[in-house]
């Protein structure tokens, strides 16, 4: 499995920087991308191809640590992209390979491991799960569905919407009263992991069932609205199209409850605190579980991207795309063009073939 490497010196002091301007800027770029969200719902859409679909607000109830740094470190703050020490590869903030920040970060402490299923085939550039084992680097680990370890199926949960699944207070009640053999009594009534699938949809049951993960709890999360600024394509079927359209003329878009991996583990979490009542704030110290924002920090560079989008599809002009034929519907028009015109050409060779003969 890709572990992060170690951290640089200096990242020790940047968190806590980090840390202290939490209460100073408490949810500042929420409320921006919120803005911007709602105006894009009556103006701009970001998305030439749907011109229907319209960026998510960002969840509301987010805390979440100052984007200073990032703004620093972005084109409009002046500053340039940077290789990473590493892989010598262009980068602007992180290294999604290698895992090197080079910005200043907040830090996040989760009360289990999480493992981010990897999909060989998705860019790991456009993983979300990536930006979470920047900010969670001692408990998030990046592997292949191969490379998963052995885990207790009883205490691991495997995020995925099955109709056995267990809900998340369901599941950690299941463990709370179960004492694993061969551990000592500490460890009894603790979640070992959260396992996640980070790939489409169309790749995820696939994965979800290789020999490492088949065994493993299926737990669900309560309904949410995304976020997320990439919206699902059309399905191939007539029935599902309806459905989606039937969907968008009753005021919301199909797919809108499908969580990106980052907004899954982070929402996961906080029904787990919320399940268990162990709640503690950025310090450490136990807190309320109504004020619990222990893991907002998960969509720190996700809020980010979130508001570089919405401030640039509020600048630029909109030109929408016509509606493109499907390659099958394509192949299927050309296909009947030909046989249009060898019909033609048959006919001709008929007609001319009867000439020749009245002729004679």
């Amino acid at each position: 499995p890709r572990q992060n490497p170690a951290m640089r010196e200096g990242d020790v002091a940047g968190r806590q920087s980090t840390s202290d301007e939490r209460d100073e800027v408490p949810s500042t770029s929420v409320a921006e991308a919120d803005t911007l969200a709602g105006e894009l719902k009556a103006k701009v859409q970001i998305s030439r191809r749907r011109p229907d679909f319209t960026l998510p607000p960002l969840h509301k109830d987010l805390h979440l640590s100052s984007h200073a740094p990032l703004e620093t470190a972005s084109s409009e703050g002046g500053s340039g992209r940077v290789f990473c020490r590493l892989c010598k590869s262009s980068r602007r903030f992180f290294c999604h390979v290698c895992l090197d920040a080079y910005t200043e970060r907040p830090t996040v402490r989760l009360p289990c491991r999480a493992y981010f299923i990897t999909d060989r085939k998705e860019l790991l550039s456009k993983a979300t799960g990536v930006q979470c084992a920047m900010l969670a680097s001692e408990h998030v680990t990046l592997c292949r569905s191969h490379e998963l370890p052995k885990l207790d199926p009883r205490r691991t949960a495997l995020l995925f919407p099955d109709d056995e699944a267990l809900t998340v207070p369901e599941f950690a009640a299941r463990v709370a009263s179960e004492e694993p053999a061969g551990v000592g009594a500490g460890d009894g009534g603790r979640i070992e992991a959260v396992v996640i699938v980070d790939s489409k949809w169309d790749g995820a049951l696939t994965i979800s069932r290789t020999e490492q993960m088949k065994h493993l709890t299926r737990v669900r999360l309560r309904s949410y609205k995304t976020a997320f600024w990439r919206f699902h394509p059309h399905p191939r079927s007539q029935g599902r199209r309806d459905e989606m359209s039937a969907a968008r003329e009753a005021g919301r878009d199909d797919g809108d409850d499908k969580l990106c991996s980052a907004e899954a583990l982070m929402f996961f979490l906080r029904e787990l605190h919320v399940a268990t009542g162990q709640h503690v704030d950025g310090d450490g110290r136990p807190a309320a579980p109504s004020e619990c924002h222990c893991f907002d920090d998960l969509l720190w560079y996700f809020a980010w991207q979130h508001k570089t989008i919405a401030a640039d599809a509020s600048k630029r002009e909109y030109h929408p795309i016509p509606p493109q034929c499907r390659k099958s519907a394509r192949r299927r028009e050309n296909a009947e063009r030909e046989q249009i015109a060898r019909d033609k050409r048959a006919s001709a060779v008929r007609d001319g073939e009867s000439l020749g003969e009245g002729g004679e």
